[in-house]
């Protein structure tokens, strides 16, 4: 009898032996590799990696100065059982315009006061007739206006205030517009250098201080005048100032107002955020009064977005509300 006819079974035997090795050794490279994945995941909760979407947590170690609201004279508390149909038909009634003054603010509800911030932040009052989207298509970019008059190409200065790591709004209104872009963020763990041609990035937050943040971040912040006079802006205005620094713009906003120092800033790009960190009137009295003063600056909305990642839900109305609005401005007067 021949001897391949013996041969024949060890050989395929082998070859099945083979087989099932290769089989093992790809699953246990597969159970090892998805090890590594939960393992790699597991460190990244427990230290974040900054993304638009984790904002709030990266950001958390440095917050503002905790503002004084100016009191309102005592009054009854709001319902805490609002009925939403008779508080929404309410907003409709709202006049274009500035919001009222402190008196008037303060004779309002807390519930109607909630609404009132919403509606104006959600009411353009002067058409650009040409709105270009810059940067991201997502978060991280904004809508201004393109018209000659509010943005001169290639002599356009920008003041960039949040980065977060996402230099796409800055990087393409230079190129677009030809504009020289300052950006500014604490929190990235950068220092000052030069991006590009026309980008520059300085490791500094804005306030309404100028010194070291008093919390466990202890970044550098500035005032506005400050940064411009260490950027030697004195005689030089930014045509186009961007802001999305996480809650700090309630601070800043009133010192940039003040003295009249957003004189000749064309377009003014800010992310507002509210929550329910306080339950008291006074919380939207404060905000209301700063969006009348930039009313009154000559500031008036253009284009509006609403930020679906940010929500908070009203103590009163018990509605899920947007916590976080991006609000482009233009300058009339």
């Amino acid at each position: 009898m021949s001897k391949s006819v013996f041969t024949y079974p060890i050989r395929q035997r082998s070859k099945i032996t083979w087989l099932w090795m290769l089989i093992v050794v790809a699953l246990v490279l597969l159970l090892l590799r998805r090890q590594h994945r939960v393992d790699q995941d597991i460190a990244d909760s427990e230290a974040p990696t900054p993304t638009p979407f984790n904002r709030t947590l990266w950001d958390a170690k440095s917050i503002p100065r905790k503002f004084v609201y100016p009191k309102c004279p005592a009054s009854t508390s709001s319902k805490r059982n609002v009925d939403i149909t008779t508080s929404l038909k309410k907003t409709l009634d709202i006049p274009d315009g500035p919001p009222p003054g402190k008196k008037e603010l303060c004779s309002m509800s807390f519930e109607d006061l909630e609404l009132y911030y919403h509606t104006y932040l959600s009411t353009v009052q002067s058409p650009c007739k040409r709105s270009v989207r810059i940067g991201n298509t997502l978060d991280g970019g904004w809508d201004v206006c393109g018209e000659e008059a509010r943005l001169e190409r290639n002599s356009c200065l920008v003041y960039s205030f949040g980065i977060q790591f996402d230099f796409s709004f800055d990087d393409e209104i230079a190129s677009v517009f030809g504009c020289e872009v300052h950006s500014f963020d604490p929190s990235m763990h950068q220092e000052d250098h030069r991006r590009s041609q026309s980008v520059f990035f300085h490791a500094t937050g804005i306030a309404d201080y100028s010194g070291v943040s008093n919390d466990m971040a202890g970044w550098k912040m500035r005032t506005y005048q400050a940064i411009r006079e260490e950027l030697q802006h004195v005689s030089r205005t930014p045509d186009v100032i961007k802001m999305d620094i996480e809650g700090w713009e309630w601070n800043a906003l009133p010192d940039m107002l003040k003295s009249s120092y957003l004189s000749g800033v064309k377009q003014l790009l800010v992310e507002f955020h509210s929550n329910t960190d306080s339950h008291v009137k006074e919380y939207w009295v404060h905000k209301l009064s700063i969006l009348r003063d930039l009313y009154f600056e000559g500031y008036r909305v253009f284009w509006v977005g609403r930020n679906m990642m940010c929500t908070y839900t009203s103590p009163v109305l018990h509605r899920l509300l947007y916590g976080c609005y991006e609000v482009s401005f233009v300058r009339v007067n």
